[in-house]
């Protein structure tokens, strides 16, 4: 049986920037060539 999902916890100050500076990014080639590999192994179109 799978177990249930816990809360997101909320961020604040240093890491909440973190995260939203992240966000802002661009992704990398390599982030590009994982969202490929996992897109390609998935029957759903997107």
């Amino acid at each position: 049986m799978a177990k249930p999902i816990g809360e997101t916890p909320t961020l604040y100050g240093a890491d909440a920037l973190e995260v939203l500076k992240k966000m802002n990014e661009p992704p990398t080639e390599e982030e590009i060539e994982f969202a490929k590999k996992i897109k390609s192994q998935r029957n759903v179109p997107f």
